[in-house]
Order: structure tokens, then sequence, then C-alpha cells
């Protein structure tokens, strides 16, 4: 995890998010949705021209781009969602690692690395439109010259969406630019369906709705936690579950503590994603077994899924904390208690 991000650490008080930030979050989103993407007028061609606004403001696309190459993972996974292979993409090697699912189609090209896309096998495929995030954003101007650009930067903490959110609504959009309206709200109306079924499953098995918190770790003393703007954090509201740590927006929704800055967390369940290399060295450490949630067997891994990606990401990241959960019920029999002691 260390080698793909660069994490700012934060203090390790746990400071509350403000309430308001939610509610402008919602307000935002609405009003991204109704004006992230629109037809306005015939082209040449005499097909709808659609206005597409990113995080620099508004573009002009004449015609449906055919030749698109994504730099960014989760703009990537929304093109994949919606039946669209692009020519190109960055890193495409780690993302069978990483991302796992979806997998990627046959025939994309890979040009470079997120953080250094190779310029020149760019410009060879002719694209038409280049998706980018905030890793690309020192490469604009170059790319610029190559094809359009649109830049979504869901990933920085001061986005006035969170990550969740803001990928549905480039979903949307995108949709919109490639005329698969149908497909994206499809894929948001089952998302929202699968949030609230897991909810329920878990509410069941717990009788009522347990405190959750969801971590990877980072080193043997220390861990990532997900912050109000994350992917996770967003998929365990929708499932009617809290966060006990409620931390205010990090960039990619990450932010470091150690692990005896959870030693409060008397009744809260801790789920941690899977892959990492120490985790039976930690999990046997004196200091994580005298964790309250270690010695009440509150622990459970989540197979491994991708915290920063698009829409199917929601879905897998909900579907992964679920199952690992679950396993932690009173009739579960403890599946994971015993690996996690």
């Amino acid at each position: 995890m260390n080698n793909l991000f660069s994490f700012r650490r934060s203090s390790s008080n746990a400071v509350k998010a403000p309430g308001r930030r939610k509610f402008l979050a919602a307000a935002l989103l609405c009003a991204f949705l109704s004006t992230k993407a629109e037809a306005i007028g015939p082209s040449e061609a005499g097909c709808p021209a659609r206005r597409i606004r990113d995080s620099r403001g508004e573009h002009v696309f004449p015609a449906t781009p055919s030749r698109v190459v994504a730099l960014q993972w989760d703009l990537l996974e929304n093109l994949i969602a919606l039946g669209i292979r692009p020519v190109g993409a960055a890193d495409t090697a780690p993302w069978r690692q990483w991302v796992r699912t979806p997998a990627l189609p046959e025939g994309i090209a890979d040009v470079g690395t997120r953080a250094e896309p190779n310029i020149e096998r760019i410009a060879s495929l002719k694209p038409d439109l280049i998706l980018i995030g905030p890793t690309q954003l020192d490469r604009l101007q170059i790319l610029g010259k190559i094809a359009p650009v649109l830049c979504f930067e869901n990933a920085k903490k001061e986005a006035p969406l969170g990550q969740a959110e803001g990928t549905i609504a480039n979903l949307l959009a995108l949709g919109r630019l490639f005329e698969r309206e149908a497909r994206a709200q499809a894929l948001v109306m089952r998302i929202d369906e699968t949030l609230a079924r897991l909810g329920e499953e878990i509410r069941h098995a717990f009788g009522g709705a347990p405190a959750v918190q969801v971590i990877r770790f980072s080193g043997p003393t220390t861990l990532f936690v997900y912050t109000s703007n994350s992917i996770a954090h967003y998929a365990l509201e929708k499932m009617g579950i809290r966060q006990p740590l409620d931390l205010p927006a990090a960039d990619y929704g990450l932010t470091q503590l150690r692990i005896r800055d959870l030693k409060n967390l008397e009744e809260a369940y801790i789920i941690y994603v899977r892959p990492f290399a120490m985790e039976k060295k930690v999990l046997n450490s004196i200091l994580w077994r005298a964790t309250p949630f270690a010695r009440k067997g509150r622990v459970a891994a989540a197979e491994p899924y991708w915290s920063h990606g698009g829409a199917l990401s929601i879905l897998a990241t909900a579907e992964s904390i679920c199952h690992a959960l679950l396993t932690l019920a009173p009739d579960s029999g403890g599946i994971h208690r015993k690996e996690a002691a």
C-alpha cells in the first residue's frame, strides 16, 4: 500500500468531521448531477453536443469520443462499468493485484504508470479524450496538446464531494457523454439496493447496528484509518453503520494513526483490509493483543478490494466488509476470533 500512495500523517486525536460538511456534500451532489453532462444542441454531424463539467470547469464535446485513454484507476473502472474499452490505460499490471475486480478487457494498451505516463505512447494511440486525476495534473498542459482532457479530483480532501459521491457523479457524467445513461443509472440503483440489503443482513445478525472501524495496517505499530470522505465510510453509512472514529476528510480518504490510538474503542468491531505482509506478526504482538477489541475477539479480515476506485468499488467495499463482519456475529461460530487472537 505504501508504495502506491504518499499519505500525510494527521494528529492521533479523533476529531469529529463537521456535520455541516455532510449536508453540504449532499446538496452539492444534487447540483453536480443535474449539470455535470447535458446536451447543448446539434453538432455538425447532427448529433447533440454535450457540455461536461470537470474539476477545471466546463468543456464541450461535439461528438461522442471513441478513443479514450484513462490515466486514473477510478475513471478506468467507471469506463469498464459502462461497457467502454479504452484504447489505453495506466498501470494495467498492478491493476490485477490491487483492483482485481472488474477484470480489464483484452486489448488495452499500457501507457506507463499513473505517476509517470508515457506521453509518446499516449500520442501514438491517437485518442480523442484523455481522463486524468490529481496524480497527472503536472502533465495537463502536454496531454492537452494530444487530445481534450477531463480531470476529476475525487481523491483530494478539498473536493466538494466525498470519493463515493464523486465517483457516482463521474459515472453518470460519463454515461451521458458516451450515451450509456441507462447503464449508469442502473448501476447506481444496484449500489443503493445492495447497500440497503447488506445493512439489513448485518443488523439482523447483530440484533442492531454495530460500531465498525475499517483499517489497513501500514507497519508493526501503525495503521491507516478510513476518513469521512472515503468509500468505506460512505458504504458503512448507507448500510446504517457508523465508524466510531469519525475523522475529517483526508487525501485518498485515509489518515495514519498508531495502534495505541484505538485503545478507547471498547465496543467497536475492527475490520482490517488485506493484504498485509506482516499480518500474523502484528496480530500476535503484545501491542495489538492488548487492545479491547482484540481481547474480545472483535477483529476480522476483509478480503482485498480497491479502496479508491469507481462505482463498482463501492459494491466491492461493502460486500468485503459485510462478509468479514458477519463472521463476528453472535451466531457465526466466531470463525475469525481464533485467527485474530
